[in-house]
């Protein structure tokens, strides 16, 4: 798969997640670094996209401790997002 192809399905993933909190926190978040996703890790941001909604949204909240691969990631999310 393309790089550009793989940056799409990462929005589009990030986009539809099906709980809509986790939606604006993600998509607003991917949308806005698409060209930096490659920095970010495109594998890291597929694997992160396939945990679950309410695991996401309380590690982005700090609620719970996130999983250290996903440490530098929800940093970004909740500094984007001023949280």
């Amino acid at each position: 798969m393309s790089t550009e192809n793989q940056i799409k399905k990462i929005i589009y993933r990030a986009v539809h997640r099906g709980c809509k909190e986790t939606d604006f926190l993600l998509g607003d978040f991917f949308v806005a670094n698409k060209n930096d996703l490659s920095e970010l890790g495109l594998e890291l941001c597929e694997k992160f996209l396939d945990e679950d909604d309410m695991l996401i949204y309380d590690w982005i909240l700090d609620k719970i401790p996130s999983e250290i691969i996903y440490k530098d990631l929800i940093e970004k999310i909740r500094k984007f997002h001023g949280i």
